[in-house]
């Protein structure tokens, strides 16, 4: 009895690149002391206006969030996340209550406007396919320099704020970090194999 199973029936194991905890750190917004926080919250006067100009005090508040996070981090993060000192911060500093803000309202479609206009008050671009790209080559260049993937995820980060691009969430550089590293290992295989 026979059986036509193919040879390589296992999966290989995801590399783990990060661990859960820095993983979960990365895409959480940072958390602040006093100082940094009311150094980040004096927004310039232009953000100051737009998010005085918003309709709702959810919506000003949830501005005034983005744009601290992205002044400290360079990146954008899910409402639910945002830190309950920053959040009682941002409203008092608008003159609004606590409760004035609550992430279910801060809808997707407002807060990826106001990324945008965020964005564009620091010249930054956002991640897209063209920047992905640019990444890759990247990565691939530091693959052949034997970088460890720790290492390379910390300098996708640095080179993406070198060239005002918004850094993404952790799990896009991650999966572009394993391809081009799956890929420089098939391309030593063939190498290899061309030369035995």
């Amino acid at each position: 009895f026979q059986h036509n199973f193919p040879t390589r029936i296992c999966p290989m194991p995801r590399m783990r690149i990060l661990t859960v905890s820095e993983q979960e750190t990365f895409d959480k917004p940072p958390l602040l002391d006093h100082r940094e926080r009311k150094q980040l919250f004096d927004l310039p006067q232009g953000l100051m206006d737009i998010a005085a100009s918003l309709r709702t005090p959810d919506t000003r508040i949830g501005f005034m969030l983005v744009c601290a996070y992205f002044r400290t981090a360079k990146r954008f993060y899910s409402p639910q996340d945002f830190q309950e000192r920053d959040i009682q911060a941002a409203a008092t500093m608008l003159g609004q209550k606590r409760l004035d803000f609550s992430p279910a309202r801060y809808a997707k479609q407002t807060r990826t406007r106001h990324q945008q206009m965020v964005l564009d008050f620091h010249g930054f671009a956002p991640f897209v396919k063209g920047t992905e790209v640019a990444l890759s080559v990247e990565i691939a260049t530091m693959a052949r320099t034997h970088l460890k993937p720790h290492l390379i995820f910390g300098r996708c980060v640095d080179f993406l704020i070198q060239r005002r691009v918004q850094v993404p969430k952790s799990g896009t550089l991650l999966e572009l970090i394993r391809s081009g590293l799956q890929a420089r290992k098939a391309e030593l295989i063939a190498l290899m194999d061309a030369h035995i």
